[in-house]
């Protein structure tokens, strides 16, 4: 490892020597059109399409049906349907979230919606939060409930490059950070495009939770420990990989002072004393250019798996695995092998089950498994020399790979 004044930095490189990990895909199922999340509850899963469906899959019988299709949403590019939630109490309830983006009188939005099962609870739908989008890019779009029963929802930096507007170090927005919400609560009963309180414990009393992110496309919860994983897509020369604890709060990851734990070219901002370096990081050296932020597998059937962080790179589709100290980075890339190589894995997800599964941009769904033993590659730690600065758009290139349409059915909720 490299220590630099800000933190310590793991860039990995991949080395020959061979490991031998337990550890294979089985492809679930295909046909998809845009997929970007997959969740589960009992023995069905959830197939959010950035189009603005979510299927829903019995895992036994393989049967689909339209679960939910989102109204009123721009899509493309980075737009979309990007997140989606069950409510803790959704078998009381009824309800459920989703982050999209949508055009409000010319002006692109993020907006947090609640939408309610009607064969559980008749309600209406209902805006949460919305705010402002600057640019086209870097929406974020996770949203999940902690292990509090509050809402989490990660934001982009609002887009274009070295974020113009600093929006990731402004405590007064909402743009780059990780908001937390009590949606049980209306704290603002006169403002219809805020539907919830600050909870308590808040680091700012505001809904500002962490800050200084450039765009986390895709993070998660260990369901052991409660600590948050966070994928956050680097601009030139760094994807990175960050944690914020159980029970801790306020952490600023650095950017746009920091890419990673380097400061960032270009921009001369001095560093924020006290920010929270990656758990790890990688340069783009190996073409590998866009961060998809996994899981800390708890499935208890994958034992070489069983603890650590397993997480993909978009552009280069390759996929590793870490201990949750960033220590010990293998690369799984050779379980793709049996699909014709390597793909734009768009985000991972788990069932209700705790199976962890793989989901391609190009429609394909896997499950990972460890029913045979393939050959990976163990990496070395160390730092190396990384091009020019890039923007995203590599990763919106990727999403012109497009899946075949999907096999529809009843729709069980409708607004």
């Amino acid at each position: 490892m490299l220590r630099l004044g800000v933190g310590v930095i793991a860039l990995a490189v991949l080395g020959a020597v061979p490991a031998t990990a337990t550890v294979n895909l089985s492809l679930f199922e295909s046909g998809f059109s845009a997929p970007l999340y997959l969740t589960g509850r009992a023995n069905t899963v959830y197939v959010v399409q950035q189009g603005g469906q979510i299927i829903a899959i019995d895992r036994s019988t393989r049967a689909r049906s339209t679960f939910f299709s989102v109204p009123n949403i721009e899509s493309g590019g980075e737009k979309g349907l990007l997140g989606f939630a069950f409510d803790p109490l959704y078998k009381t309830n009824g309800r459920f979230y989703v982050n999209v983006t949508a055009r409000v009188n010319g002006q692109l939005v993020t907006e947090v919606r609640r939408y309610t099962d009607p064969a559980i609870r008749a309600e209406a739908a209902q805006v949460v939060i919305r705010f402002d989008q600057p640019y086209e890019n870097h929406n974020g779009g996770w949203i999940e409930f902690g292990r509090d029963k509050r809402l989490y929802v990660a934001t982009g930096d609002g887009g274009s490059g070295n974020d113009p507007q600093n929006n990731a170090q402004n405590l007064n927005s909402p743009l780059g950070k990780i908001l937390r919400l009590d949606v049980t609560k209306d704290s603002f009963p006169a403002d219809p495009l805020k539907n919830y309180a600050i909870p308590v414990g808040n680091p700012f009393n505001t809904e500002v939770f962490a800050y200084g992110l450039r765009n986390p496309f895709r993070n998660s919860f260990d369901r052991t420990t409660g600590d948050l994983w966070i994928g956050d897509v680097g601009q030139g020369r760094t994807e990175e990989i960050d944690r914020i604890a159980l029970g801790t709060s306020g952490q600023n990851f650095g950017w746009r002072p920091l890419e990673g734990p380097t400061p960032t070219p270009g921009i001369g901002d001095p560093i924020p004393p006290g920010t929270t370096p990656p758990v790890f990081s990688y340069s783009h050296d190996n073409g590998d250019n866009s961060v998809t932020g996994g899981y800390v597998y708890r499935g208890g059937r994958i034992g070489d798996l069983d603890g650590r962080y397993v997480f993909a790179d978009f552009i280069s589709g390759r996929i590793w695995s870490i201990n949750t100290d960033g220590t010990g980075l293998t690369d799984l890339s050779a379980i793709t092998n049996s699909f014709g190589g390597r793909f734009n894995i768009a985000s991972f997800g788990e069932d209700g089950s705790k199976g962890l599964y793989v989901i391609g941009y190009d429609g394909r769904i896997f499950t990972v498994g460890g029913s045979r033993a393939v050959a990976v590659a163990a990496a070395q730690l160390g730092a190396s020399a990384v091009p020019e600065p890039q923007s995203w758009a590599m990763l919106i290139a990727g999403f012109g790979l497009v899946g075949a349409g999907v096999r529809r059915r009843r729709a069980a909720v409708t607004v």
